[in-house]
């Protein structure tokens, strides 16, 4: 009877764990959030109105914080050792340690583009959209010199002000543009294709896939087979980002952490 008891209780404690573990985390950011983005290591940056960065682990732990005067006009999350930060108003770019605790800010040689309008990294390098011309550019030697540059003026009805990321990934460029979806281009600046549709507001990635909101679906893209596939996200949101076993889902001022298998 004893031992019946006990196995009962086991059981009982057992299924509350597991229903403790599957309750979604909330974590209360301290302003409105007007971007989000995932690092390699699985912890989520978040920019808020205000100015200030923020990285959060998938317990909903804040791990560190830097304050800009300003929203960066760009940042990259990398590795999770550091991410990258670009300044249009400032003309400046950096990097930010793994904590946030400490940046770097380097002005950008104003030899290199007329109005850069994104740049962001690639390895020991930059990627430039320079505005003026409406081209994409490449730096050499540690970003001392350009490599090359190539042309986007052949893009379909293409607008600066609806270029709003950039951001190399497994070898490719991928612009977004909010006028006609995300361009894509090789290692040497040649364009490839341009996927998804308009009015994205930001893509991620996991694995070989792409991946964008679109009302309550994540819609994933493969970037060998173009193959689409199509995921429900369980809660309304502004940005979603997978990873193996959860998602991200940020609204305003709150991010939400949901167990999520993609």
């Amino acid at each position: 009877m004893k031992k019946c008891i006990s196995t009962i209780w086991s059981l009982i404690f057992f299924t509350s764990a597991l229903s403790a573990q599957d309750k979604p985390i909330v974590y209360e950011a301290d302003d409105e959030i007007t971007w989000a983005g995932v690092d390699r290591a699985g912890d989520l940056l978040i920019v808020l109105k205000s100015g200030e960065v923020q990285k959060i682990n998938k317990e909903g732990k804040k791990l560190g914080s830097h304050k800009f005067s300003a929203p960066p006009t760009l940042l990259d999350p990398l590795d999770g050792a550091q991410a990258f930060h670009f300044s249009r108003q400032e003309k400046v770019y950096g990097a930010l340690s793994s904590d946030l605790a400490n940046a770097t800010s380097i002005a950008l040689n104003p030899a290199f583009a007329i109005s850069p309008w994104l740049v962001a990294p690639a390895l020991h390098e930059l990627w430039i959209l320079d505005a003026s011309d409406f081209s994409l550019k490449k730096t050499k030697l540690r970003s001392t010199a350009i490599a090359f540059e190539t042309s986007i003026k052949h893009l379909p009805e293409a607008q600066i002000e609806d270029f709003i990321s950039l951001r190399e990934y497994q070898n490719y460029i991928f612009i977004l543009d909010k006028g006609s979806g995300i361009h894509v281009f090789n290692n040497l600046g040649k364009y490839l294709k341009t996927l998804g549709e308009r009015n994205i507001s930001y893509f991620s990635f996991i694995g070989e896939e792409l991946y964008y909101l679109k009302g309550n679906e994540l819609v994933l893209i493969d970037l060998y087979t173009d193959e689409q596939r199509k995921l429900h996200v369980p809660m309304e949101c502004q940005f979603a980002f997978l990873l193996d076993e959860n998602l991200f889902a940020i609204n305003r001022r709150q991010v939400t952490v949901i167990g999520f298998k993609p």
